[in-house]
């Protein structure tokens, strides 16, 4: 919509026109535009110039809405241009800044492209790691030991007759407890891969969830102690994950008999503290479990939180997690009351 001051404007140059156009054509009537019975004499006339500037005020004003609807779609198009990776061309002043941007938006598409390229690169990588760590997890558990219980029923069905009644009850007893061990691996596997959601929960009762499951298909004993507060689902999640690997790592590898869970709630902090008494590692050892560490510390760092592992060999392992609150719910709520 035109301003106020662009029809002022426009009725001045509409005057201007008006007036210099007089001044060319009145001598060729005998006529002058000083001359005062001119103006005083012929009302018909005077009526006859205000209505001229008044047309060619509106005439001008729709040429330069036109010309302005003309330029703001030529911008559109160039814009959409733009927007598709398009060239352009152009040699005024917007168009160089036009041309700018579209060079820009062409840098910042193929420096999405890259990440995005390198993004799938790293997660098929880390596809196949995980696929190349269940098959080594698989030989050097379940498939070891249900080979050696092969080779043990091997050798009882050759001597069967000339085994005695107590050596043959300590072979099968052997056989039948790394038939357990086997079973309980393969379900500490098991439960490492199936996923599990917080759907329909909040954070404790996913938590409470997983560590029954750890109860239920390990021998390791598991104390949670809790005091939380309606948390953020984005940080819930998180923790979640964060929970999920630990277990894992905990169940795989420190041989652990027990594990504790704390996780406590102030007012600007949250802590998860998880602790085993398993067989711990050496700092220096940290690469044999990079991708659960790099994983739990990609997710902290995304909370803008902080993680301490303490451990050392035979001393098990203690992964303390501490996230900012930067707001009550109080003030998420009147947030997003707002927004």
């Amino acid at each position: 919509m035109i301003k106020k001051r662009t029809y002022l404007l426009l009725a001045w140059f509409a005057t201007l026109i008006v007036l210099v156009t007089l001044s060319s054509t009145l001598p060729l009537l005998n006529q002058s535009l000083l001359d005062i019975r001119l103006w005083t004499s012929t009302s018909q006339f005077i009526f006859t110039l205000f209505l001229l500037v008044i047309v060619l005020t509106i005439f001008l004003a729709v040429l330069v809405q036109t010309v302005t609807l003309i330029s703001t779609q030529v911008m559109r198009t160039k814009i959409q241009a733009i927007l598709k990776n398009k060239s352009i061309r152009g040699h005024g002043e917007e168009d160089q800044l036009l041309l700018q941007l579209s060079e820009k938006v062409k840098n910042l598409t193929h420096q999405v492209q890259l990440v995005d390229n390198q993004d799938l690169v790293k997660r098929e990588a880390i596809i196949e790691g995980e696929r190349k760590r269940i098959a080594r997890d698989l030989h050097d558990t379940v498939s070891q030991e249900l080979f050696a219980t092969s080779m043990i029923l091997s050798g009882l069905a050759s001597n069967l007759s000339t085994l005695s009644q107590e050596t043959l009850q300590e072979q099968l007893t052997l056989v039948t407890d790394m038939i357990e061990s086997a079973q309980r691996d393969l379900r500490i596997l098991l439960l490492h891969l199936r996923p599990s959601e917080l759907e329909g929960k909040n954070l404790v009762e996913g938590f409470e969830v997983i560590l029954r499951e750890v109860s239920d298909k390990s021998n390791m004993t598991v104390h949670f102690q809790h005091q939380v507060d309606e948390l953020p689902k984005l940080i819930e999640e998180h923790l979640f994950r964060i929970a999920q690997e630990i277990i894992s790592n905990s169940l795989r590898h420190a041989k652990a008999k027990n594990l504790d869970v704390y996780l406590f709630q102030k007012e600007t902090e949250l802590q998860l503290k998880m602790t085993d008494d398993g067989v711990g590692f050496q700092q220096a050892e940290e690469n044999e479990l990079s991708y659960g560490l790099q994983n739990i510390r990609e997710r902290v760092e995304d909370m803008a939180g902080t993680i301490k592992i303490r451990t050392a060999p035979n001393k098990g392992v203690a992964i303390d997690i501490r996230i900012p609150l930067l707001k009550g719910k109080e003030d998420e709520d009147d947030s997003s009351d707002a927004s």
